[in-house]
């Protein structure tokens, strides 16, 4: 490809962004599509509604919240056939004081089904429940059996998966535009799937400030969007989260405080660094600020569930989260004589008391964002003492595998970010579940950066051993996903049912209870199916630059480049300053933990395990026809199956190029052939995304990575360097 097609092939238009055609999907109902004829399987109360059913709620609701839950409810039964009627097969809706907060309990027999809570989001709980039990049997039954069941994970946090990220390059903000990024169908697909929180961004300069005068213009138009965003979700027992990353240092990037404003309090300025100044929250002036903004918040907007605040890394700009890197960075005169750990916890007690001063039942969490840090590493150890002085009763958050070490053929590597692949959890992470009263953890439900241009991955295995983990260490909250990982469907489900005690003794056990409401006799193709995703995605390289910059998010559309143009590769996760077509730099994904070879090797078995199930669930399309969920969920394997093998064949072109320049190999045939086989993928996930429009989009770039013209370009493109 000569510079000229470069710049050509960059200039594809992107897909229509207002909005993004998947959110006419989001906003469609739910859908149930049963089969006739096929039995009903042991353990049903069969037929137990074949003369209709009768709703008998008994369960006090004065604000409606439930309103949404029992809707859902009739409309499963409507889709069974099932008519609502005096004297039918009676499910009772009742309240038990004795339960905790969002505890159910279902009964189920063949003469009666009673949905027992203490509270609205309980209730809410056991009627999805219910649903699924519902629609795991054929006919008019549902399978009888007798269940209670509680959370310990309290507090499921996702986000918005269209929201705007209020980040470079386009910095939308969702609280100043007049566009619904919570439409009912949405939430109601959410709550389903076990969450009750969502997370959007905001930052305190949009706020007003005693100390910074001519703040907050736009304030109260942001403060009443989000009212009404919190009594929108509220309906489908979703609480919002504000997520923060204060506070911010002072300079002149986009994230920045101007220097200027400090100029009555240059107190406030801890340290310099490049002309960068730390906050200084060692100052009362400086925790005024915080509280302040805070109060004013949560004063404002009282049904808030709470705020995550990053405490150290990504743009936090206080003097102590630049301690931490380097116990020589930052020379503030205040910050720097005291222990880091003191400095955190009065922090933490700043925030959570500003906030518990309006809104007393709202969670503050605190976030310790360090994907640099590796297990064992002095890094870690300053970390693990920031925490140790944690406040009881304030959420304390890490990265559930960041810094954990993953054995790959035959050598440990580092797992840096997020990782769906890497069961973890780190040694940090462990350590500091095990002795916090209030854990929380960040993972990432759906995808991951290692692959974050699908809607989710199906490996519901590998969440469970995530959440097992969890359960064992106590863990009471966790943050489901970043701007990506959050779509609805398998992964959300699985999440929400992990969440919950009695925990399933195996993961046989918890993948046919999470298949069966879906896929009723196909159950173990599809638990089958499941298991060879997660083993295979297992092997994906343990490597933050394979993750970063890696070829699996958008391989297929790169050019294959036999003489070489010494062009960089992209990063997946923002268009800014980069650019839109990949080179041929491909060490610079696989850095310093993997050679070309080992990557080869893992992605061959990857790709040999994943299409294995692909096979598997392909080989039941045309029983489910007529059901678009299921069939998406067929196509979206197949689309996960195709990245991994263009992945692979881009590693075998450069690897194979590497061998005739250094060499003297003739591998042009084989080379060939790997082209013929790229303008085939190309055009088999064209078709894909004409089917699926969520395929290709990147929910933190805020654009779509692939799809159908720049796959057409692409194959098109190759078939002219064949020719030529």
């Amino acid at each position: 490809m000569n510079r000229e097609d470069i710049c050509a092939f960059a200039q594809i238009p992107q897909p229509s962004r207002k909005p993004p055609a998947f959110v006419d999907d989001l906003k469609r109902p739910l859908s149930c599509h049963f089969s006739r004829g096929t039995g009903c399987p042991a353990g049903a109360a069969q037929d137990c509604m074949k003369n209709g059913a009768e709703l008998k709620i008994e369960f006090p609701d004065a604000e409606g919240l439930l309103e949404t839950a029992y809707q859902s409810l009739r409309r499963v039964l409507t889709a069974k056939g099932v008519p609502e009627k005096t004297g039918g097969y009676p499910i009772t809706f009742r309240h038990d004081a004795a339960f905790g907060r969002e505890e159910y309990s279902v009964e189920v027999s063949a003469d009666s089904c009673s949905v027992a809570a203490a509270d609205a989001d309980g209730m809410r709980r056991g009627i999805y429940f219910l649903e699924d039990r519902i629609c795991e049997a054929e006919g008019p039954s549902a399978t009888a059996g007798s269940w209670r069941r509680r959370p310990f994970v309290k507090h499921r946090i996702s986000r918005c998966f269209f929201g705007p990220t209020y980040r470079p390059p386009f910095f939308i903000d969702e609280l100043t535009n007049d566009i619904n990024y919570y439409p009912d169908e949405y939430l109601n697909k959410l709550a389903h799937e076990g969450i009750n929180g969502l997370w959007l961004t905001m930052y305190f300069r949009d706020l007003p400030s005693n100390i910074f005068p001519g703040r907050g213009k736009d304030a109260e138009k942001r403060f009443e969007k989000l009212r009404r965003t919190v009594e929108r979700c509220a309906r489908f027992g979703i609480r919002i989260y504000i997520f923060f990353s204060e506070p911010k240092g002072f300079g002149k990037t986009s994230y920045s405080i101007p220097k200027e404003d400090a100029s009555a309090h240059p107190e406030l300025i801890g340290d310099t660094w490049n002309d960068y100044g730390f906050f200084c929250t060692s100052t009362p002036l400086g925790r005024q600020y915080i509280a302040e903004s805070l109060t004013r918040l949560f004063t404002a907007v009282p049904g808030l569930g709470g705020a995550i605040n990053i405490m150290f890394g990504e743009d936090n700009g206080a003097c102590v989260s630049h301690m931490l890197y380097d116990e020589e960075f930052c020379h503030c005169p205040r910050c720097s004589a005291r222990n880091p750990a003191d400095i955190y916890r009065e922090l933490a007690e700043v925030m959570s008391n500003a906030i518990h001063k309006a809104s007393p039942d709202a969670e503050f969490i605190g976030w310790f964002y360090a994907p640099g840090q590796r297990d064992g590493s002095a890094f870690m150890h300053r970390l693990e003492n920031a925490a140790s002085k944690w406040p009881d009763d304030c959420g304390i958050m890490f990265n559930f595998e960041s810094g954990g070490i993953v054995e790959q053929l035959g050598r440990g590597r580092h797992v840096f970010d997020y990782s769906l692949a890497y069961i973890g959890p780190s040694e940090l992470f462990r350590r500091i579940a095990s002795r916090s009263r209030k854990a929380a953890a960040k993972l990432q439900v759906g995808c991951s950066h290692e692959d974050a241009s699908v809607p989710f991955l199906p490996v519901p295995g590998n969440l469970y051993e995530k959440y097992k983990t969890m359960h064992d260490l106590g863990v009471y909250a966790v943050m489901q996903c970043w701007y990506f990982g959050n779509y609805p469907g398998l992964m959300n489900k699985a999440a929400g049912e992990l969440s919950f005690e009695p925990f399933p003794e195996s993961e046989d056990e918890f993948l046919t209870m999470l298949a069966r409401p879906d896929w009723r006799k196909n159950t173990p193709e599809v638990v089958e199916a499941w298991k060879c995703f997660s083993s295979g995605y297992r092997h994906f390289p343990g490597n933050i630059a394979f993750e970063w910059y890696g070829p699996l998010h958008h391989s297929i559309v790169w050019p294959l480049h036999l003489f070489p143009v010494d062009e960089p590769i992209s990063p997946s996760w923002i268009l800014e300053n980069f650019p839109e077509v990949s080179g041929d730099r491909i060490g610079e994904c696989l850095i310093f933990q993997h050679t070309l070879a080992e990557a080869l090797t893992l992605c061959r078995e990857m790709y040999r395990l994943w299409q294995k199930g692909a096979g598997i669930l392909e080989s039941l399309r045309g029983e489910y026809s007529d059901d678009p969920a299921r069939s998406a969920d067929i196509d979206l394997a197949s689309a996960i199956a195709l990245q991994m093998r263009s992945t692979v064949n881009l590693l075998s072109f450069y690897s194979l190029r590497e061998e005739m320049f250094f060499d003297g190999k003739d591998n042009l045939e084989v080379m060939r052939e790997i082209v013929l086989d790229e303008i085939r993928n190309s055009e088999a996930m064209k078709r894909l995304c004409e089917r699926d429009s969520r395929l290709g989009y990147h929910s933190e770039a805020e654009i779509c990575k692939y799809y159908p013209e720049k796959l057409r370009w692409r194959a098109e493109w190759l078939k002219r360097a064949l020719a030529t």
